[in-house]
């Protein structure tokens, strides 16, 4: 992805304040980045692969929860909740809809 692309693409992805990942802006961009090559393949050597998945992005992101209480840790579950809501385009699709039609309830109102 373009480091253009990129850019717009973070500003229409939501910013959820209950999310722990959301809720630090550098965790957020570094979680974002390894969410891109989630499915990649990696090859091990000696014609052993590998695909990217939550599991690795969890263990590389390991490091971040040792300086966090243990309520704001970074698991596996919310990992896959930032994924689904935060980040894949279905649930930019869904918040951003629920939005639009949330202000243009309230701006019909009055």
């Amino acid at each position: 992805m373009s480091m253009k692309a990129r850019a717009e693409r973070v500003d229409v992805l939501p910013r959820e304040p209950r999310c722990r990942i959301c809720r630090d802006p550098d965790v957020r961009r570094l979680v974002n980045e390894m969410l891109d090559w989630r499915g990649f393949p990696i090859h091990l050597g000696c014609g052993k692969k590998s695909v990217v998945t939550f599991a690795s992005i969890l263990r590389d992101m390991e490091p971040l929860n040792e300086g966090r209480d243990i309520g704001d840790w970074i698991t596996y579950n919310s990992l896959w909740v930032h994924a689904k809501r935060h980040y894949d385009i279905d649930g930019v699709v869904a918040y951003w809809g629920a939005r639009i039609f949330k202000e243009l309830r309230m701006g019909l109102r009055g």
